[in-house]
């Protein structure tokens, strides 16, 4: 079914990452203040080996689409055990687990900006193409996300203050593994350019050129 337009440098060690502050947009509720963050890890290795540092992240902080941190059982509301997953199982790993948890139909969270890094320095390794292709369609998803706020969390796209920001930081800073998927599959060239677009240049026609591409044949 066609994905119709919804309304709704390589990886640093991170030794050196930097903290980031997004500030609550105008018209927010004047108690509001602003959100201090440190930038998301950029895994030091490419392919499954990406996965080894997972502890690098405090993920029981990060908001995603059940809550914060591990909520409930199996995969649903467990960012870090659905990233594991992905080296024995990348299909159970997304479908049943990073889909639901850090872009539920469409909306992204602050979970899915620190997931992003280890979904795309993965995809950029030698993993096996089914294995890529998911990996990158998830990359997309999330950047579309990334590119526009959902209000209340009620549509598709950015949930949380400061998560579009960050999210389109992370994917303009994870530029080194995207290079490494168009040299690793040349095939997925023009998904990658999509996603670089969206994310330097929100619209809605570059939104719906990734989720196009994503979905060629719907």
């Amino acid at each position: 079914m066609r994905r119709a337009l919804r309304e709704r440098n390589l990886g640093s060690s991170g030794a050196s990452r930097r903290c980031v502050v997004y500030h609550c947009a105008v018209g927010n509720p004047p108690d509001s203040f602003s959100r201090v963050r440190l930038e998301p890890y950029l895994p030091t290795h490419v392919g499954f080996e990406a996965l080894a540092e997972l502890d690098r992240v405090e993920w029981s902080s990060l908001s995603h689409a059940y809550g914060r941190g591990v909520v409930g059982g199996d995969l649903f509301g467990d960012v870090a055990r659905s990233l594991a997953l992905i080296r024995e199982d990348t299909r159970r790993a997304l479908v049943d687990g990073l889909w639901s948890n850090v872009c539920h139909q469409g909306t992204v969270y602050e979970a899915s900006a620190y997931a992003l890094p280890f979904i795309a320095a993965t995809a950029a390794g030698d993993v096996p193409v089914e294995s890529r292709s998911l990996l990158v369609a998830l990359l997309g998803d999330i950047a579309v996300g990334g590119s526009h706020v959902a209000p209340g969390g009620s549509y598709a796209g950015s949930f949380g203050e400061g998560v579009d920001l960050l999210i389109r930081d992370t994917v303009r800073r994870c530029e080194g593994y995207l290079v490494h998927i168009e040299q690793a599959e040349p095939a997925k060239a023009s998904l990658i350019a999509a996603i670089r677009l969206v994310t330097a240049e929100p619209s809605d026609d570059h939104r719906q050129a990734v989720l196009d591409l994503i979905d060629p044949e719907d």
